[in-house]
């Protein structure tokens, strides 16, 4: 597997790992990406274990753009124009730098048909991001002016903004930024007068400074282009198809934030867990995230989860919310290997014996004030509904982990649950010849009417 990584300070609120982890999904390529904060000693040992092979490539960040200069063998002159590295590879057994800020900048002005040809441009901020703009823009032909809030040598001030005319106006301070939204590095009206505005922030996608200007021309398309276009520089070749990247990007952008927080750097897919109108998320082996317009639905869900919570292992609600008219549900994953695995679909006897110790935990649940049981159930025993082998996980040793799906559970007749167990049974190994193995070590007498009855719509 090849290594990546981001070397910075403080990398808690990147969002390169997801960014990099959606272009590896999108090339099928196995390797991973870490975020590496480091101090500035340290930046020297990575290099070494980039020489040896350990890692294949880093991206660089604040405050090390420029500190790592010094350990490379080679800067191209992109590079060293803007007088700051983001990207570091090897070629022929030297370490070697580039700054892709400068193609990610390029790549938006393309998106977005801004044309800067003898245009008036305007840069708001020194910091290392303003190079980069400032060195694509004077490539394209444009008058770069720099604007700061202590200007000094060839900078002018916020104020001087007030007389100029304005052709291309770019922020890349980090004023507007999440969560201190809501405010703009200049007034509504130099916002206005601006012939073309673009800031390079990306949380939120519109700021106030791209409301002020009615401008939609954010920093996500850079964020994401200089990913790619690092990328591209490790592994020797073309990316095409960035629609993958940009999806996952705007997901974890979109989520509430105490929630972004817990997954922000776990890898995720979006999924079909049970019968669900609901979109699902799974994050590595630890979350599961539905987001649903149906709020009663998704709590009815939690109640379960919660009500089943000490009694029997499984999921454990983590949060509940309404943010942007969606409601949001987190939990833990169920821990464990679905009974569809290959191991129990090819040795039928070991699947009967894990469904063994599948019933009787469920049975253990009998007899419980259950809460949530529907109007029409009946009996004092415990249904779970939809109890089919793709729900059903067992850990190590062939024990009961939980249930991924409990939208039917409640109390009722028994044999629903045997109904729809002997169903996926049969179903999932495509033949009934072990039924007779399985109701003989339940201690059942099989059923035909309830059983045809609970799956005659199947």
């Amino acid at each position: 597997m090849k290594r990546y990584g981001l070397l910075g300070e403080h990398l808690s609120h990147s969002y390169s790992k997801i960014i990099h982890t959606s272009i590896f999904k999108s090339l099928d390529l196995s390797a991973d990406y870490s975020l590496l904060e480091c101090k500035e000693e340290e930046l020297k040992d990575y290099i070494e274990l980039l020489k040896q092979g350990y890692y294949s490539g880093f991206n660089v960040t604040i405050p090390y753009k420029k500190t790592i200069m010094k350990y490379l063998d080679f800067i191209d002159d992109k590079a060293k124009a803007i007088g700051s590295v983001n990207t570091i590879y090897i070629r022929n057994n030297k370490v070697c730098g580039t700054n892709t800020d400068y193609d990610g900048f390029l790549k938006t002005l393309k998106k977005y048909h801004v044309d800067v040809l003898n245009k008036e441009c305007y840069i708001l901020g020194t910091g290392g991001a303003s190079l980069a703009v400032n060195k694509a823009l004077s490539d394209l032909g444009g008058r770069c002016q720099f604007v700061s809030r202590t200007p000094k040598n060839k900078e002018i001030g916020y104020k001087d903004l007030e007389t100029k005319e304005i052709d291309v106006l770019v922020n890349t301070t980090p004023v507007g930024m999440y969560p201190n939204v809501g405010v703009s590095p200049v007034s509504k009206e130099i916002a206005k007068n601006a012939g073309c505005v673009i800031d390079i922030i990306f949380n939120p996608l519109k700021t106030q400074l791209l409301k002020d200007a009615n401008s939609n021309i954010n920093g996500l398309h850079m964020l994401v282009m200089q990913a790619i276009k690092a990328e591209e520089i490790w592994q020797e070749k073309g990316i095409e198809d960035t629609s993958l990247v940009f999806e996952d990007l705007k997901f974890i952008l979109s989520l509430p934030l105490d929630i972004y927080k817990l997954v922000q750097n776990l890898n995720f897919k979006k999924d079909s867990v049970g019968c669900s109108q609901d979109e699902v998320y799974l994050f590595e082996d630890k979350y599961v995230l539905k987001i649903s317009s149906f709020k009663d639905s998704l709590l009815k869900e939690k109640e379960k989860t919660d009500w089943l919570a000490d009694k029997i292992p499984g999921s454990k609600s983590i949060l509940f919310k309404e943010y942007n008219s969606k409601f949001y549900y987190l939990r833990t994953c169920v821990k464990g290997e679905s009974l569809i695995s290959k191991r129990f679909l090819d040795e039928p006897l070991v699947l009967i014996q894990a469904l063994k110790k599948v019933v009787e935990v469920l049975r253990s649940l009998d007899g419980y004030a259950c809460p949530f049981h529907s109007s029409e159930s009946t009996g004092n025993s415990f249904v779970h509904g939809d109890l089919c082998l793709p729900n059903i996980f067992v850990n190590e040793n062939n024990e009961f982990a939980g249930f991924i799906d409990l939208d039917n559970a409640g109390l009722g007749d028994v044999w629903e649950d045997y109904a729809w167990l002997i169903w996926s049974f049969e179903h999932n190994l495509k033949t009934s010849q072990y039924t007779k193995d399985l109701l003989k070590e339940l201690g059942l007498e099989m059923n035909f009417e309830k059983y045809n009855l609970y799956v005659q719509d199947k």
